[in-house]
């Protein structure tokens, strides 16, 4: 089932005077919307009793919950402190989903830094084989990681890059971030055949049955000629890319996608404006 929600909380929820992610549960909910994607941008610092508690919350409303893992993580670097380090940040982040009875991590590959692409992608490649073993031999060997499509030239993560770490095994599904992807290409997603060559790539790189269940990060973004500059809200007009052909391909493709809205504050309303859409169009 295609589900639809937000990524934290939206200014339209601070502005009820609600605080808690716990209180988010029965609002997103009241929204009409499917699932909720907590961050651990700065790592994780979430105690057991915190999560059981957001997690009993989401539950109960049948919201599912995603989350993601610390934004500084990077799997290509060489040095072996951090390299540890990086597989700690997954493996805990893990830990909390499990507690939250969720079944979605996703996280940023890394970055190019100074070496070339190619031994830059070899050493992440590395990390996350070791990661992988590692994982397979955890209590969370059945939950999904899913490494996102990364909006800046310079990070790891293009499309085939994501590919290629997709094909691990079936527990690894990407995380497409159709906004970063827009971005990284200096704004070439325009039309539904720019969308239709994306889910085709996906089809024919991870198959069929891999890529109907992607993680899908949204919204317009901001770029330069590096790429990612920030992210936006559906309101601009200027950057891109438009969400209405996505869903209809959605529609068309019978995806069962977990979409997530990452738009600037306006997250939860972006994300029932897509779930809207998505329900309205007729093949």
């Amino acid at each position: 089932m295609i589900k639809f929600g937000p990524s934290g909380l939206s200014e339209d929820f601070k502005d009820t005077g609600l605080k808690t992610v716990a209180d988010a549960a029965k609002w997103i909910k009241s929204k009409n919307l499917d699932c909720f994607e907590y961050s651990f941008g700065r790592g994780v610092n979430l105690s057991t009793a915190t999560a059981e508690s957001i997690g009993q919350a989401f539950n109960q409303e049948q919201v599912e919950l995603s989350v993601h893992a610390p934004y500084f993580i990077n799997l290509a670097t060489v040095e072996e402190d951090k390299a540890l380090n990086n597989i700690k940040y997954i493996m805990d982040s893990l830990k909390m989903l499990k507690v939250f009875g969720g079944n979605r991590c996703v996280f940023h590959p890394g970055s190019q830094m100074k070496a070339t692409r190619d031994e830059a992608m070899s050493v992440l490649m590395n990390a996350f084989e070791n990661l992988y073993k590692i994982k397979q031999d955890s209590e969370y060997k059945d939950l999904l990681i899913c490494p996102e499509t990364m909006g800046k030239l310079g990070q790891l993560g293009d499309l085939e890059e994501i590919i290629r770490m997709s094909q691990f095994g079936d527990d690894v599904v990407p995380c497409i971030d159709f906004g970063h992807l827009n971005a990284r290409t200096i704004g070439s997603i325009k039309t539904k055949d720019d969308y239709r060559r994306i889910l085709d790539r996906l089809f024919g790189g991870i198959g069929e049955s891999k890529a109907k269940k992607i993680h899908v990060h949204f919204s317009k973004i901001e770029y330069t000629q590096k790429g990612e500059s920030k992210h936006l809200t559906f309101d601009d007009n200027v950057f891109g890319p438009d969400y209405k052909p996505l869903m209809e391909l959605f529609k068309e493709y019978k995806m069962d996608a977990y979409i997530v809205s990452e738009s600037a504050g306006t997250q939860t309303r972006d994300a029932l404006l897509m779930k809207n859409y998505y329900t309205m169009y007729n093949i």
